[in-house]
């Protein structure tokens, strides 16, 4: 099948009406027939490509409309945020977007009642009451305090200042909603 077009371009005589050589190089008709060709001899289409110009015949706009297109690709484009290119996406995963927010709210909720058992409280307790059992265990668990130097107590009041910071992050949030 490739010997065929091989074939069939060597057979044809170049489109120069001055040139009796065989045209196997191709070059469009005209601007507006890109996709039909003529063919030419090495020699010719040099000439052809000196002086043909895709652009010629065009006044200023419609040069700017072209060089425009250019820059796309010919392709259509659309100004950011004014085309919803994914609402079929979208409006396929909305029906999930509330159960992920339960999920994380849930996550939420169990990490904060683990900071509150953490620190040996209720978690419908006050600012007051979490600052103060916060002052109580770290003047217990501070590694200062502790005779022993012992790892699991260094631990200990570790996870107790993060739990207690992870409560107040919390509180601060419900005070600013």
């Amino acid at each position: 099948m490739l010997n065929t077009k091989k074939n069939e371009n060597t057979e044809k005589i170049c489109s120069s009406p001055d040139c009796k050589e065989t045209g196997i190089y191709p070059a469009p008709k005209s601007r507006e027939n890109l996709r039909e060709y003529l063919y030419f001899c090495i020699n010719c289409i040099k000439h052809f490509n000196k002086s043909w110009n895709y652009f010629a015949g065009l006044n200023e706009k419609e040069l700017e409309i072209e060089i425009r297109k250019s820059v796309t690709w010919d392709r259509p484009s659309w100004k950011f945020g004014n085309k919803n290119l994914n609402h079929d996406f979208e409006k396929a995963f909305r029906a999930f977007n509330g159960q992920k927010k339960s999920v994380k709210e849930k996550v939420v909720d169990k990490k904060l009642e683990s900071c509150f058992k953490e620190l040996g409280l209720d978690i419908n307790c006050n600012l007051q009451e979490v600052k103060s059992k916060y002052k109580i265990l770290a003047k217990k668990w501070h590694p200062d305090v502790q005779n022993e130097i012992n790892s699991k107590n260094k631990d200990k009041f570790i996870n107790i200042t993060n739990a207690y910071k992870i409560i107040l992050k919390s509180f601060t949030k419900t005070q600013k909603t």
